[in-house]
C-alpha cells in the first residue's frame, strides 16, 4: 500500500514539472504555443486523477 501511494506522489510530482512546463511553453514560447497547450491539458487531467487517488487510498486505508 506504501508503495503504492509513493508511486502516486512521483506521479503528481511530474504532473506538476509538466504543468510548468506547459505554463511557460504557452506564456513564451511563441512557434509551440499547440504543444504547451496539450501540455497543460494532459498534465492537469492526470493530475486531477492522481490525487483523486491518492486522496481515496489515503482515506480507505485508514477504516
Amino acid at each position: 500500500m506504501l508503495i503504492l501511494i509513493f508511486l502516486l506522489v512521483i506521479v503528481l510530482f511530474l504532473c506538476a514539472i509538466a504543468i510548468l512546463i506547459g505554463l511557460y511553453k504557452v506564456l513564451f514560447d511563441k512557434e509551440d504555443k499547440e504543444f504547451g497547450i496539450k501540455l497543460l491539458t494532459y498534465s492537469v487531467i492526470i493530475f486531477i486523477i492522481g490525487f483523486g487517488s491518492c486522496t481515496a487510498l489515503i482515506k480507505f486505508s485508514e477504516i
